[in-house]
């Protein structure tokens, strides 16, 4: 749910280190607007403590503090050239910090651009511009109220179109769920079929490898058995040769015992 601007609060830091403020405003109705809110949101007096105790104000940056009740205070330091100035403004839960520092530096900013302003701003004591200044952050303020409202109306009227939609808004739902439910049943089958390619690789893959592996092992047997046959081979003639001599000096020895030689 969108959130409106509470307040606006403008300051110049001094070299001493003090927060002077400069001018602020707030919604109006304030009591109204926070009647659904048991924390109401922090004062002018609130936020210049907020400023000097947890925001850096020597050097151009923006942030925002969280506060109770759901509230932000959101702020832009920048070192102008007539001044040092921190542009603040407390918001509600749904405001979002884009278009804060968008109200901030758009908005709020270009109220400083007048010349009178920044002549006198450097010099200026507590609130002594409220009366110049005012008016302006008042106008922005309501401004960015009526944007807020219409934000609001238009996430009512969605919230209850989505809560109450017409027979053909209904139409189109059922319509839209079914194409949802065909495009995710057409994600599985492609998922199954992608799955199922890649087994199919997978089986490829080892059916190669264990090709592979055969080709392999047939010739490592091939060549273990070569290699165990001219083993045999070696010892059966070396087994011959043995038995020939011994034959040999036997015949020979009869012989020599005949006469024979």
């Amino acid at each position: 749910m969108p959130g409106r601007v509470m307040s606006v609060v403008l300051c110049r830091p001094t070299v001493s280190g003090d927060i002077v403020p400069i001018a602020m405003g707030n919604c109006e109705n304030m009591d109204e607007a926070t009647k659904f809110n048991d924390v109401k949101p922090p004062n002018d007096s609130d936020v210049i403590r907020l400023v000097k105790s947890r925001v850096r104000t020597y050097f151009n940056n923006d942030g925002v503090i969280e506060l109770d009740g759901g509230y932000h205070l959101y702020f832009v330091v920048v070192i102008e050239t007539f001044s040092n100035m921190v542009y603040c403004c407390v918001g509600e839960a749904g405001m979002g910090i884009e278009e804060a520092l968008e109200f901030l530096n758009s908005k709020i900013r270009s109220i400083m651009d007048y010349s009178n302003i920044q002549m006198v701003i450097a010099q200026s004591n507590a609130y002594d511009l409220l009366g110049h200044l005012q008016p302006d952050i008042l106008k922005f303020i309501v401004s960015f109220s009526v944007f807020f409202h219409l934000n609001l109306d238009f996430f009512l009227q969605k919230q209850h179109n989505e809560t109450f939609p017409t027979a053909q808004q209904q139409r189109m739902i059922d319509i839209r769920r079914q194409v949802d439910d065909v495009r995710q049943v057409m994600a599985d089958n492609v998922e199954r079929i992608m799955e199922r390619g890649e087994r199919l690789e997978n089986m490829e893959n080892r059916t190669e490898a264990l090709r592979t592996s055969a080709t392999s092992f047939k010739s490592t047997a091939r060549r273990v058995q070569r290699h165990f046959c001219q083993k045999n081979l070696k010892w059966t003639l070396i087994l011959l040769l043995v038995v020939t001599i011994i034959v040999a000096a036997i015949v020979l020895t009869i012989l020599h015992k005949n006469g024979v030689i």
